[in-house]
């Protein structure tokens, strides 16, 4: 999700999750898998925009790209900063709490104690 007020940085929410891509396959065969995966509607998931994202810039895809080509082959530094980003409203209900309480999120922090 955009974060228009951010000026184009990128909201993560949801479950992250692995998903092999073979070499020569194309957005549109991989966007069937993910579908599938996730159980989306078709008139829901034909407003969902896929975009490669390196350092939380997104770059859109077309169905005709080859995904696995976007990617860092090698064993590089910030490799792990590169992801397919699946663009979609949020949909979760939001669980909000007092703004007293914490005004800058929706969930409470964890404090850890030793």
């Amino acid at each position: 999700m955009k974060d228009t007020a951010q000026n184009q940085q990128v909201q993560n929410f949801g479950e992250p999750f692995f998903l092999v891509i073979r070499e020569d396959e194309t957005l549109a065969e991989v966007k069937v898998r993910i579908q599938k995966k996730l159980q989306v509607p078709d008139e829901e998931f034909a407003k969902w925009k896929f975009a490669f994202l390196s350092l939380g810039r997104p770059e859109y895809l077309q169905d005709s790209d080859v995904v696995a080509s976007r990617f860092q082959r090698r064993d590089v530094y910030g490799a792990w900063e590169q992801y397919l980003g699946l663009e979609h409203t949020d949909t979760a209900p939001k669980r909000s709490y007092n703004a007293n309480q914490n005004r800058h999120a929706y969930e409470k922090p964890v404090k850890i104690y030793n």
